[in-house]
C-alpha cells in the first residue's frame, strides 16, 4: 500500500462496495416469489382468514412437491394458467384460448383446404374476459372470419403485441404479479451505472491530483460495486402469494392432464371433462395425450353401457354443442357424418354416430397440434412473447 493512502481512505473505498453487495442481496431476496404460510400450497385463504405470506426460502419460486389437481384452476382461464406457470405468454396460449372459445361456441374452427378458418359465431361475446376479447380481435383484425394463411406477420405484429399485453395485464389485475411479469426491474442496474460514473470521476481526480493514490480506493470500490450491480442487478418480477397459489394450481392440473388415464373419468361426466380438459391441455402442451385418454374413455363407455346410452351421455342435451362442433371442425367429423348440427344426430344410428365420434377423437390430438402450429406461424418473433421489446408497460 502506498504510504500516502490512509486506513480511512481505504474504508472510503470499501463503503460503496459493501453497500452495493448489500443492495444486491436485498434485491435478489425481493425477487423471490411469495407464498401463503398458513394454508396448503396452492390453496387460497378464505375471506376473513389471515393472509400470512413469506418469500420462498430456496430458489426464486415454489419448488416443493405438487399434487395432481383433478379440476381446472380456480378463477382462471387456459391462457392465464399457461402464462403464470413461467411468466411468459406463449403461442399455445392463444391456441388454448381459441379452443376454449370454440367449446363455448363463440368461435368456430374449421379446416379450409390445407388451412384453418377461424370465424366468430356472434354468440357469447358478453361471456368473454377482456384478454380473450383482445386476443380474438387481434387475430381477426375486425373481420368475422379469417384464414390463418391469409395473415402475414407484418400485418399482425402490432396487434399481437396488444393481445399479449392484455394477458399480462390480466395476471396483474388478478393480483398474481405486482407489475408486468417480464419487467427486468433495472433500477439496481441503473444505480450500478451511476457508481461506474462515480468511479470515472474518481479516476479523473486521481489523474489531476498530486496525491492521486488517495483516490484509487474510492474509484476501485465504486467501480467494483457498480460492475456487480450492472451484472447482477436485473431480475424477474416475483409472483405474489396469490400468483404462487395460481401457479401451483396450474402445475397440479398440468400434472393430472399429463398422467390422466381413461379409467379415472366417469362416463356420465365425459362431456364436462372434454370441455374442461382440452383447452388446458393445449396450453400445457399435452393435448395429444388428453385427446387419446378421452377417446379411450369414450370406448370404455361404449363397452360398459352400449352405444346408445354412451352417446346420450356424450352428445345429447347434457353436452354443450360446442364440444361436438369443435370435434367436427378440427377433424371434419361433421362432413363425414353429413350432419350439420348436434340435433341432427337424432336421425343417425347410435352405432354409426358413436363410431364417427370415436374417429373424431382419434384425430383430435394431431389436429390440435396442427392447429397450434398454424397459430405459431402467425405469431411474430417465434413462440415466446414477452411484451417488452419496446419497454415493458407497468400496469
Amino acid at each position: 500500500m502506498p504510504a500516502d493512502v490512509t486506513p480511512l481512505e481505504l474504508l472510503g473505498g470499501l463503503i460503496p462496495l459493501v453497500a452495493a453487495v448489500l443492495t444486491l442481496l436485498a434485491f435478489r431476496w425481493r425477487r423471490r416469489d411469495e407464498v401463503f404460510t398458513d394454508v396448503t400450497p396452492g390453496e387460497m385463504p378464505r375471506i376473513g382468514d389471515g393472509r400470512g405470506s413469506a418469500r420462498v426460502r430456496r430458489g426464486v419460486e415454489w419448488a416443493g412437491s405438487v399434487a395432481p389437481r383433478f379440476h381446472a384452476p380456480d378463477e382462471s382461464t387456459p391462457a392465464l394458467s399457461g402464462a403464470v406457470v413461467d411468466g411468459i405468454v406463449h403461442g399455445r396460449d392463444l391456441t388454448a384460448t381459441l379452443v376454449d372459445l370454440a367449446l363455448r361456441q363463440i368461435v368456430s374452427l374449421e379446416k379450409d383446404g390445407d388451412d384453418w378458418r377461424v370465424s366468430r359465431t356472434g354468440a357469447g361475446d358478453d361471456s368473454m374476459a377482456e384478454h380473450e376479447r383482445v386476443l380474438l380481435d387481434a387475430l381477426l383484425g375486425g373481420s368475422t372470419s379469417v384464414r390463418l394463411g391469409e395473415l402475414r406477420q407484418a400485418d399482425v405484429a402490432q396487434r399481437w403485441r396488444v393481445a399479449e399485453i392484455a394477458v399480462y395485464r390480466a395476471v396483474v389485475d388478478r393480483g398474481w404479479y405486482a407489475k408486468h411479469p417480464r419487467s427486468r426491474n433495472g433500477w439496481v442496474a441503473a444505480l450500478g451505472v451511476l457508481l461506474i460514473l462515480g468511479a470515472g470521476v474518481a479516476g479523473v481526480a486521481s489523474g489531476i491530483s498530486d496525491d492521486h493514490w488517495r483516490w484509487v480506493p474510492l474509484g476501485a470500490g465504486l467501480g467494483l460495486g457498480g460492475a456487480l450491480l450492472m451484472r447482477l442487478g436485473r431480475g424477474r418480477t416475483p409472483r405474489t402469494a396469490l400468483g404462487s397459489a395460481a401457479r401451483i394450481q396450474a402445475l397440479g392440473y398440468e400434472k393430472y392432464l399429463a398422467t390422466a388415464e381413461a379409467n379415472q373419468l366417469r362416463h356420465e361426466e365425459l362431456a364436462g371433462e372434454v370441455r374442461s380438459m382440452l383447452p388446458y391441455a393445449v396450453a400445457f402442451g399435452v393435448a395429444p395425450h388428453v385427446a387419446s385418454v378421452l377417446g379411450d374413455a369414450l370406448r370404455a363407455a361404449r363397452l360398459a353401457e352400449g352405444a346408445e346410452t354412451a352417446l346420450a351421455a356424450v352428445v345429447d342435451g347434457a353436452l354443450d354443442p360446442g364440444v361436438f362442433d369443435l370435434v367436427a371442425g378440427l377433424v371434419d367429423l361433421g362432413g363425414g357424418l353429413e350432419v350439420p348440427d348436434l340435433g341432427a344426430l337424432a336421425d343417425v344410428m347410435p352405432d354409426d354416430a358413436f363410431a364417427a365420434l370415436l374417429d373424431g377423437f382419434d384425430g383430435l390430438g394431431s389436429a390440435l397440434s396442427s392447429f397450434a402450429g398454424g397459430i405459431g406461424d402467425v405469431i411474430p418473433d417465434g413462440d415466446v412473447l414477452d411484451g417488452c421489446d419496446g419497454g415493458c408497460i407497468d400496469f
